[in-house]
């Protein structure tokens, strides 16, 4: 038995040895493999040095910065570089350079393949200058001559609206926001570096650009536009019945630069989804499923923030939609607004997107920098729900806002805003911003003959509107306004635009600034408030289509592919709120039939 188990234990030990000596032998064949990555510790600058001063070397970024004595001929500077012994950099070591101009590259390359560039910028002390500028691993393009500085980040570098560069500045300045303070690059940004003696200063002004992420920003079939839904990363083409979908070519677009494929223009098989794939310039991908159905859209859709009609919060949504599923029976569908995908909105033809919370205080509230807070997140500008709205409008989708969510006109893109800036041409920001907090206003004891409601005069607006379709059934008090509200008990937000001084010209307030307006916006304006005897104000807009002909006052920054029509009721005391809190409103049936008459005239409208 002791014999047994010195046998078994040579076999084993021999065993051991020879599957060690597989492992080398497989090992040893391994490091035969050519390995072509080289150490690109071999091509660095290990130092730089200006007389007895060696300068900063950020390895990372790949800069050189110093800032040599006060006086200093940048003109004729004569560096030594240290590097490893099987490299060689240009400009050489001990040349003389010129740093006056800006920055100077410098390229080491080594022996073993590996190179390196180094961005170096010297200053003299006390001269007011960026050595170097970056955000995150991205260094800024620094142009002396035009103190300009361009950056360019990826498109999974963060948001231009809050990013946080840093810099280095010549010793013996300041700068008027230190370097690592987050700003927003949407727009260029100036930097002020003053020299100590505060005598002499520089303003750089700052240009951040970001890489597009791979995306398909168009997918067009026989000449309908698919719904995007980036969240799900698919796409949904919505085709008449009957139509055949073994061979169908696609016109899709992208960012510049991107790549698709299958490309636009060949043709496929949509009986089932297909799968396109875009690459961007970082070689980034994203993968959509397309898939096309045939049928007709010819749902009425309430938007709302909870699960179904009778768990709506807000009395006044509750009392909305309660009415449009009555109102529309088997063509109405509800859809909660988190759950707003392609395929949920893919058969609605209109859809209705209300609420006002002011008694409810749901913790809506709008400041004059950030009005997308009157919307919950997913509707918010660049929101998945949002994003999926947009392309839905795009495609031939009419909508009509009113209440809170107003401001969701902007997050579609159909009227161009910055909340962040101020107010100028192309940039439409609301210029009321009265009882705006969560809470809002509730007005109590207000009297029956204190009426609110859109006016309707001429001069209200670009001519007589009183006759369009959207006013079948109703009438007019005196010709002048349409009654909407005179309940005790009223919600309040004057969240609007009054005028368009300084943006648009004429800008009130007269005929001719309603008009100018309308060619602008490529609108429709019927009304205002009711005591307004002229233009001044918009109380309730249609934004009509804008891939068809269009002013040649338009702005050039509203998008020309829009097929769907946008209807919106300020949120504004035009009076239109669908529940009184408890009291009674007198023109409560006014507000029903105008609603029924936008949603019909938007559901009856041919986007084709």
């Amino acid at each position: 038995m002791k014999t047994t188990n010195n046998k078994q234990s040579i076999f084993r030990f021999f065993g051991i040895l020879i599957a060690i000596a597989f492992t080398i032998f497989s090992c040893a064949k391994d490091d035969f493999f050519n390995d072509r990555v080289p150490d690109y510790s071999e091509s660095i600058i290990q130092s730089f040095k200006v007389g007895n001063q060696y300068a900063e070397i950020n390895h990372t970024l790949g800069t050189i910065t110093m800032t040599l004595p006060s006086g200093t001929d940048l003109t004729k500077v004569t560096p030594e570089i240290r590097m490893p012994e099987t490299a060689t950099v240009s400009p050489t070591s001990g040349s003389t350079i010129d740093f006056s101009k800006g920055p100077v590259i410098f390229e080491v390359k080594s022996t073993n393949g590996a190179n390196r560039k180094y961005t170096a910028s010297i200053a003299a002390y006390g001269d007011p200058k960026i050595l170097s500028f970056a955000i995150a691993d991205k260094l800024g393009v620094i142009n002396e001559t035009s103190r300009t500085i361009a950056v360019e980040i990826g498109s999974q570098d963060g948001n231009l609206n809050n990013l946080a560069p840093s810099f280095v500045i010549a010793k013996g300045t300041t700068v008027d926001i230190s370097s690592g303070v987050a700003r927003d690059f949407t727009t260029p940004k100036v930097y002020t570096i003053t020299s100590n003696n505060g005598y002499t200063a520089r303003q750089y002004t700052v240009s951040v650009t970001q890489i597009e992420a791979p995306m398909i920003t168009s997918f067009e079939i026989n000449g309908v536009s698919g719904i995007i839904d980036n969240a799900t990363n698919s796409i949904l083409v919505v085709l008449p019945p009957g139509t055949n979908r073994t061979a169908l070519t696609p016109v899709i677009s992208a960012p510049n630069g991107q790549i698709i494929s299958p490309a636009s223009g060949a043709t496929q098989n949509f009986t089932q989804a297909v799968n396109y794939t875009v690459k961007n310039k970082e070689n980034l991908t994203k993968t959509y499923a397309v898939t096309v159905q045939s049928i007709a859209p010819t749902k009425y859709a309430f938007l709302g923030l909870e699960n179904d009609v009778n768990s709506l919060v807000d009395d006044d949504a509750k009392a909305a939609a309660t009415w449009m599923q009555t109102q529309y029976g088997a063509n109405f569908k509800y859809i909660k607004i988190a759950n707003i995908t392609a395929q949920s909105i893919a058969d609605v033809k209109v859809a209705m997107l209300y609420y006002l919370t002011p008694a409810e205080n749901q913790g809506f509230s709008a400041t004059n920098s950030n009005v997308a807070t009157m919307l919950p997140a997913g509707l918010r500008p660049g929101g998945a729900q949002a994003e999926v709205l947009k392309s839905w409008a795009k495609a031939g989708g009419d909508m009509l806002i009113a209440g809170d969510p107003n401001p969701f006109i902007f997050s579609l893109g159909r009227v161009p805003a910055n909340f962040g800036d101020g107010r100028a041409p192309g940039n439409y920001v609301y210029s009321e911003f009265g009882c705006s907090g969560a809470s809002g206003c509730v007005d109590t004891g207000k009297p029956a003959d204190d009426i609110w409601g859109l006016g309707m005069r001429d001069g209200n607006n670009s001519g007589n509107r009183r006759n369009d379709a959207i006013f079948n059934g109703l009438t007019f008090v005196n010709g002048e306004y349409l009654a909407l509200q005179n309940s005790p008990t009223r919600e309040v937000r004057l969240i609007w635009w009054q005028h368009f001084d300084g943006i648009i010209n004429p800008s009130c307030c007269g005929q001719d600034a309603a008009t100018k307006f309308e060619h602008v916006m490529q609108a429709t304006k019927y009304g205002t408030l009711r005591h307004i005897g002229d233009s001044f104000g918009y109380g309730a807009v249609e934004f009509n289509r804008t891939d068809l002909t269009n002013s040649s006052d338009i702005d050039a920054n509203i998008p020309k592919d829009f097929k769907g029509h946008i209807f919106t009721i300020a949120n504004t005391i035009v009076g239109y709120e669908w529940d009184s809190n408890g009291t009674t409103n007198d023109y409560q049936n006014n507000i029903k039939v105008f609603t029924r008459n936008i949603l019909d005239h938007l559901y009856n409208l041919n986007n084709d």
